[in-house]
């Protein structure tokens, strides 16, 4: 583990219990944390992360060969820029922020977001049997099916639908 900062101290915060006393710590300034040569973002995609991660990190300025954890950042933190990116309009899975942690690197794995439309729901009140042409979004074999059917209390009358959960 590498600190994110160090910032000098004569002593010590002690609170009257004779314990570090965490909230009389300083808070670091941006010029402590550890930083590449600044060279200033690139392009619309890399100045809009770069923005994301100022105000989530609440630094002046990040440029494009800072990294995210060496800044400062965590893996809550990380989840934190994935969903502001999204509502950008970028997608990005989290597990690419931990694979290429500066914001160059991060720019190349960003994939534009595209709208993606929700197929109809094909399993209806009606449906009696479930196969993998009405599951639109998972791709399962009859026996999967067929096992989480086995699950569901009630069987196919009381599952709506069927799909992975979010990668989050």
């Amino acid at each position: 583990m590498v600190p994110a900062a160090i910032v000098r101290l004569d002593s010590m915060p002690i609170n009257s219990n004779g314990k570090l006393d965490r909230k009389a710590l300083p808070v670091p300034k941006s010029n402590v944390f550890a930083r590449q040569v600044y060279e200033a973002p690139q392009g619309e995609t890399e100045i809009a992360m770069a923005m994301v991660w100022e105000d989530l990190l609440h630094l002046d300025r990040v440029g494009r060969n800072d990294n995210f954890f060496a800044l400062g950042g965590n893996s809550l933190l990380a989840v934190q820029v994935i969903e502001r990116l999204r509502r950008t309009g970028l997608s990005l899975a989290v597990s690419a922020l931990f694979k290429a942690p500066t914001l160059s690197a991060l720019v190349t794995s960003l994939e534009v977001h595209k709208a993606f439309e929700t197929p109809p729901n094909l399993i209806t009140p009606d449906t009696t049997t479930i196969t993998p042409d009405i599951l639109p979004l998972i791709s399962l074999s009859q026996t999967d099916i067929d096992s989480i059917i086995q699950l569901v209390p009630g069987g196919v009358s009381n599952i709506q639908d069927i799909y992975a959960l979010s990668p989050l």
